[in-house]
C-alpha cells in the first residue's frame, strides 16, 4: 500500500463498523415506523368505529376465523366459551381490536418458546354488563412487571419488535370507548388472566357512530 493510504485491515474494520452502524440505524427507523403505524391505526379504528347492535359470540367467532391463519403457524390453540345470548349496543371494531391485542400479547409474551399453549376467552352476563375473561397457560407475568403492563411504551421486547403499545391501546379503548374496565392477574409458570367488564350499552349518544364524540 502506498504511503498515506489505508491499510486493508483498517478498511476491513471500517467496513465492519459502518455495516453494524447501518444495521442499528435501520432497526431504529423500523421501530419508529412501527410506532407511528400503531398510532395511526388506533386513530383510524376509533374515528371510523361504527356503533351497532351485535351478538358477542358471532363477532368473536368471525374474528377468530380471521386470526386462524396466523395461529395455525403456531403450536397454540384458542378456545371460545361464550354464551350465544349476549347482545351489545356498542363498538365491535374497537372491542375486536382489544381481543386481537390480547391474543397477540399472549402469543408474543406468555406462550413464546413453548411447544404448546392454550388461550381461552369466556364471558358471562352481570346485570347490565358483561364480564369477558381472557386467559393463557403461559409463563405468567412477574410481579414487578404486572403493575406496568398498561403503561404506554412499556415492553420487555423493545428492539425486538415490541412497541409497548398493545396493552396501553387496549386499556384506553376499554376505558374511553367501551366505558369499561380491565384487570389482570397472573401466577408465574401458570399463566395470566385478563378480566374486562363493559356495559351492554356503551356510554354516550346511541345516535353517534363515532365514540370520540361521545366523550
Amino acid at each position: 500500500m502506498n504511503e498515506g493510504g489505508m491499510r486493508r485491515s483498517d478498511l476491513a474494520k471500517y467496513t465492519e463498523v459502518a455495516t453494524e452502524s447501518t444495521k442499528l440505524l435501520l432497526r431504529g427507523l423500523q421501530q419508529s415506523a412501527r410506532l407511528v403505524g400503531d398510532f395511526k391505526q388506533v386513530a383510524v379504528d376509533q374515528s371510523s368505529a361504527q356503533r351497532r347492535q351485535f351478538n358477542l359470540l358471532v363477532m368473536l367467532q368471525e374474528l377468530v376465523a380471521l386470526l386462524g391463519s396466523s395461529l395455525r403457524k403456531t403450536p397454540f390453540t384458542l378456545e371460545l366459551d361464550i354464551p350465544d345470548n349476549i347482545s351489545l349496543d356498542s363498538y365491535p371494531g374497537p372491542l375486536g381490536q382489544v381481543f386481537t391485542n390480547l391474543v397477540n400479547n399472549a402469543v408474543a409474551h406468555g406462550l413464546e418458546g413453548r411447544e404448546r399453549g392454550h388461550m381461552r376467552c369466556s364471558a358471562e352476563l352481570q346485570d347490565d354488563h358483561v364480564l369477558i375473561s381472557f386467559e393463557d397457560d403461559g409463563v405468567g407475568i412477574p410481579p414487578d412487571i404486572i403493575k406496568r403492563i398498561f403503561e404506554p411504551f412499556f415492553t420487555t421486547k423493545f428492539g425486538q419488535g415490541g412497541s409497548g403499545l398493545g396493552l396501553s391501546i387496549t386499556f384506553n379503548i376499554i376505558s374511553n370507548v367501551l366505558g369499561g374496565e380491565i384487570k389482570v392477574s397472573s401466577v408465574l409458570t401458570q399463566g395470566s388472566r385478563f378480566e374486562i367488564r363493559i356495559p351492554l350499552v356503551a356510554p354516550g349518544n346511541p345516535e353517534s357512530a363515532n365514540p370520540l364524540l361521545n366523550n
